[in-house]
């Protein structure tokens, strides 16, 4: 959000947390006191969330979606049916529901960024069955640039690799715990196998997003980067 903040975007900020909303948007509104920032609550284990927010901004007239699906969690190797049809549906169907609701919205020309996750390319192990639901969406973007080719909306997917988010960061400090030694320690040991001994960071993958909104991107189409 400040990444596409810096560069002169209003933004319409979602989320199903309206705390963790409205103080980012806050933080947003001091930092960039000449942009639009508004806000709405979407919340992807309900569907009627999605038609409020369409609604809510029925007049806006918008240049990109970036959408960010939640993490799949299942509790075994082979889940139950119901388990299954809860994560397809929060962790795609629903997501896909914003597409469908503000595709009407968007400009001509403009541009979708779904950023999934690295078990659409790779097998993790402590991540099963997630790999399913992330080549969901490589499929989709593909589906997509074409339904929308006649608007010259360009649809792309991000997939990274490990990113160094709080979420990941409590993770690898409880696994330290665990071991009894350092965070920079068992984060050392997670990055051997990456070339640049080093995880990505939240600010790399906002400026590929940054990148594949605006018009630089305007023949990368139908991708999973």
């Amino acid at each position: 959000a400040f990444s596409l903040a810096s560069q002169g975007y209003d933004l319409i900020l979602t989320g199903r947390n309206p705390t963790k909303v409205d103080n980012l948007s806050n933080k947003l509104k001091f930092a960039y006191k000449t942009l639009s920032v508004k806000t709405a609550i979407i919340d992807f284990s309900n569907f009627n969330t999605v038609e409020k927010a369409a609604q809510k901004f029925s007049n806006c007239a918008i240049e990109g979606i970036v959408l960010i699906g939640p993490r799949p969690e299942f509790s075994s190797t082979f889940p139950s049916r119901a388990e299954w049809n809860k994560n397809f549906s929060e962790t795609f169907v629903c997501p896909l529901e914003v597409v469908r609701s503000f595709e009407s919205r968007l400009k001509e020309d403009s541009s979708i960024v779904i950023i999934s996750g690295n078990t659409s390319k790779t097998y993790i192990p402590n991540y099963p069955n997630t790999n399913v639901l992330r080549l969901a969406w490589s499929g989709e973007v593909k589906n997509l640039a074409h339904f929308l080719k006649n608007r010259k909306i360009r649809v792309n997917a991000i997939s990274p690799g490990p990113i160094l988010t709080e979420y990941h960061k409590t993770k690898i400090q409880a696994e330290a715990l665990k071991n009894n030694t350092t965070f920079e320690a068992t984060l050392a040991k997670k990055v051997e196998f990456i070339p640049r001994g080093s995880y990505g960071s939240p600010e790399d993958v906002a400026n590929l997003v940054s990148f594949l909104i605006s018009d630089k991107s305007k023949h990368l189409n139908a991708s999973n980067i």
